[in-house]
């Protein structure tokens, strides 16, 4: 199976995009760290987490990423790409933390009431793995059953295009200029120049 197969609107483009704005946000945060000041492991982390929220927050339902929304903007951060819910973890995506592979209340409410949602009880993860520094090695996709993966597909990143986002649509206001001046400098009035005052002085 794919991620389309569970849900169509798990695309492959859309899957390495939101991958791409963590991997953003991870290198935000690494290009941050600085142990001279008192960063450590849990702060990169921390700083890594969050970052990669931002991204998905900025660019959620603008051009380009309609599909994408913000369920829970909270710590518990989740997400959905066309509507089916999903989140992220740092890790070994074949080893899930309990804590990730647990549904979410939104996640339960739709397993309780629309069982057909999420391919009778299957939750969706975005698990990703990182190098010695802490940016972002790669990504996969992961459906979680019963709390332990069923399907773990690497997404493509290394293949992937650069990732475009425009924020705002708006354009900054023009600027009214005044005509340009046409002819000679020194016609202006003020502006002649008296070369003798500004000449050096030769012997």
């Amino acid at each position: 199976m794919l991620p389309w197969d569970y849900h169509p609107e798990l695309t492959k483009d859309r899957l390495v995009k939101v991958a791409q704005l963590l991997a953003i946000g991870r290198g935000n945060a690494v290009d941050r760290f600085d142990p001279a000041i008192g960063d450590d492991n849990w702060t990169l982390g921390v700083c890594a987490y969050n970052f990669g929220c931002f991204q998905i927050i900025q660019v959620a339902g603008k051009p380009g990423f309609e599909w994408l929304a913000v369920i829970d903007p909270s710590k518990h951060f989740q997400f959905s790409v066309g509507g089916v819910p999903m989140r992220f973890w740092r890790g070994d995506p074949v080893e899930p933390t309990s804590k990730i592979s647990s549904a979410t209340p939104r996640e339960q409410l739709l397993l309780d009431l629309e069982p057909d949602i999420l391919t009778a009880g299957v939750l969706f993860r975005l698990g990703v793995t990182t190098d010695l520094d802490g940016s972002l090695l790669d990504a996969s996709f992961v459906a979680l059953r019963n709390k332990q993966p069923e399907l773990v597909w690497p997404l493509p990143l290394a293949d992937a295009a650069p990732l475009i986002v425009s924020i705002s649509d708006a354009r900054p206001e023009g600027l009214e200029l005044p005509p340009p001046f046409v002819g000679d400098p020194s016609d202006k009035a003020g502006d002649r120049i008296d070369e003798t005052d500004s000449a050096p002085n030769r012997a």
